[in-house]
C-alpha cells in the first residue's frame, strides 16, 4: 500500500504525541500517595513505549527513503545502517526518560519498610535499573555495529552528485 510523505509525517507526529503522553503517565503515576488509585498499568505502558518507539524508527526510515526519492525499502542499499541509527536514537531516549522516573529512596524504603512509607511506586529503582541495563546492552550492540560499519567504509567525494550541482 502506497502512502504519501505527509501521511508518514502525520504518523510520526502521532507517535511522538503518544510516546510523550505515555511518559507523562509514567512520570505522574509512578510515585504517588499511598491512598491514590492508579489509572494505568505502568509496566504495560512502558512496553507500549518500546513498541511505539520501534514503529517510529521504521516511520523515520520510510520518510528518509521518500526524501531520497526511493519508493520502497528494497531500493535502500543492502548494507544501509540507517534503521540502526534511528533505533539507537529511540533506545537512548527511552533510557533518558527512565532515568528521570522518580522512585522511593531505596535506603529509606529499607530502613522504614515499604508499608511504613506514605508513598507507593510501581516502577521501583531496581526495576528501572534492570531496564536500563537491558537498554545499555541493546545500545552497545548497535554502537558496535555502527563502529564496525564506519571503520570499514570509505567515502569518495571526488564528484558532486547532480542534486548539489548548480
Amino acid at each position: 500500500m502506497q502512502k504519501s510523505n505527509n501521511k508518514f509525517i502525520d504518523i510520526r507526529i502521532q507517535l511522538d504525541n503518544t510516546i510523550r503522553n505515555y511518559w507523562n503517565k509514567i512520570h505522574t503515576e509512578n510515585l504517588v500517595p499511598k491512598n491514590y488509585v492508579r489509572q494505568y498499568d505502568l509496566k504495560e505502558i512502558f512496553n507500549k513505549i518500546k513498541e511505539s518507539a520501534e514503529e517510529r524508527a521504521i516511520v523515520k526510515l520510510k520518510l528518509l527513503c521518500i526524501n531520497f526519492g526511493f519508493k520502497k525499502f528494497s531500493e535502500l542499499p543492502k548494507d544501509s545502517i540507517q534503521l540502526d541509527i534511528f533505533k539507537l536514537s529511540e533506545l537512548t531516549e527511552i533510557k533518558k526518560q527512565l532515568e528521570k522516573v522518580k522512585t522511593l529512596n531505596p535506603v529509606l524504603k529499607a530502613k522504614k519498610g515499604k508499608k511504613n512509607l506514605n508513598r507507593t511506586e510501581v516502577l521501583t529503582s531496581n526495576w528501572i535499573k534492570a531496564r536500563i541495563k537491558e537498554l545499555d546492552l541493546e545500545i552497545l550492540a548497535i554502537q558496535d555495529k555502527l563502529t564496525k560499519f564506519n571503520d570499514n567504509i570509505e567515502f569518495d567525494d571526488a564528484t558532486a552528485p547532480m542534486c548539489l550541482a548548480a
